[in-house]
């Protein structure tokens, strides 16, 4: 559909005089005159875009939030869009289509955008700090298991405690202090599994998330 050059400026206009924390609104109507805001030269069509993806995700709409960011990104490349507002658009966009993931708990997709951006920009502090937080989400099945294990010696320290309010003092006083000890070892044990294995998968979450951001600066010291 054609549209005069008058009708296209009047739709950029009435767009950009949204505000910009008004999310709800800016959906609503870009999405009553996609057809139109389509016909936008190429920068304006960037710009309200951008701003509807945005709203997306504040509106925490992921899952079109991503359609947009796959989208955009495409965009970015075709046109050799580096920098929009003063900021790294293809940066930006990764980042955000990573958050949607983490928040949509798709962490093994979130896993995979943040490792790209940390590729290509390696001193992102903050891509690191959410790759560590995405990975501490991937449980590993010994992690399942130690808490299970946890989880029984505290029932067992459970029947213990009971045996020794209710039964050992009465028929079996001289193991009184045994079972005492016994119960004391179970939730001693019962802690012990459950603080070596959360505090073991947060290491190991540490230690791949610093391996991975030093393994990309080399090489992108190496590349230049």
């Amino acid at each position: 559909m054609y549209f005069l050059p008058a009708e296209r400026l009047r739709l950029y206009r009435n767009f950009k005089s949204i505000e910009v924390s008004d999310f709800y609104a800016i959906i609503r109507f870009y999405e009553q005159n996609e057809d139109a805001i389509r016909s936008l030269d190429f920068e304006e069509y960037l710009d309200c875009t951008l701003c509807y993806t945005h709203a997306l995700y504040e509106a925490t709409n992921f899952g079109k939030h991503l359609v947009m960011c796959d989208h955009l990104l495409e965009l970015v490349i075709m046109h050799n869009v580096d920098q929009w507002g003063g900021e790294d658009l293809y940066h930006q966009l990764l980042t955000q289509k990573a958050a949607s993931f983490y928040y949509q708990e798709a962490f093994v997709k979130a896993e995979r955008i943040l490792k790209e951006i940390i590729r290509i920009y390696p001193d992102d502090k903050l891509a690191a700090i959410q790759l560590n937080r995405t990975l501490l989400h991937q449980k590993p099945t010994w992690l399942f298991k130690a808490r299970a294990a946890m989880v029984m010696f505290a029932l067992l320290a459970v029947v213990v405690i009971a045996l020794e309010i209710l039964a050992v003092p009465y028929f079996f006083p001289h193991l009184l202090t045994p079972m005492q000890l016994a119960h004391q070892l179970l939730v001693g044990l019962s802690l012990a599994a459950l603080f070596v294995a959360e505090a073991g998968h947060s290491l190991r979450c540490w230690y791949l998330t610093r391996r991975f951001v030093h393994d990309s600066l080399v090489r992108k010291s190496q590349s230049k």
